[in-house]
């Protein structure tokens, strides 16, 4: 008897808090592209870890994606293998010349050119497009998951 209250124990310290589900209740509609299973989660009392390869995380220095992201906040991103994981909608990182640096910013448009995949972005908080297009070559990650 004491084995399996000891292995009881075991697996609830293991599996970690109870799992809970919310509603972001809309009547519009959208398709989203789950970019970390669900099941590769993990949250204790005083930690998480995430069990998924190709992530990394990094400091947002900008408001241009406020107020959802914000300069306060940690980006977690999960490095693409290929432009196809990408859809409008999603979160990217990428370099871009014209600013020579990594911008963190919504996709609007996923183009074909010239055989090579293309994406246009757009700061949330920023009332236009991005005047540049995004060769895949240059996005850096795509984003999972923000800490404020």
């Amino acid at each position: 008897m004491m084995k399996v209250v000891l292995t009881m124990l075991v697996l609830a310290i293991i599996a970690g808090p109870t799992v809970e589900t919310r509603l972001a209740y809309s009547t519009e509609p959208f398709t989203s592209t789950q970019q970390i299973p669900f099941d590769a989660i993990i949250v204790y009392n005083d930690h998480l870890t995430i069990n998924y390869p190709g992530l990394r995380y990094a400091k947002v220095t900008s408001n241009s994606m406020a107020p959802i992201i914000t300069d306060t906040s940690t980006a977690l991103e999960r490095i693409p293998t290929s432009p196809d994981e990408i859809h409008t909608g999603d979160i990217i990182s990428f370099y871009e010349p014209s600013v020579d640096g990594v911008v963190l910013h919504l996709v609007t448009e996923v183009l074909t050119k010239d055989g090579t995949t293309h994406y246009k972005t757009k700061g949330v908080a920023n009332p236009e497009e991005d005047p540049w297009e995004v060769p895949y070559e240059n996005v850096k990650g795509i984003l999972v998951g923000v800490i404020k």
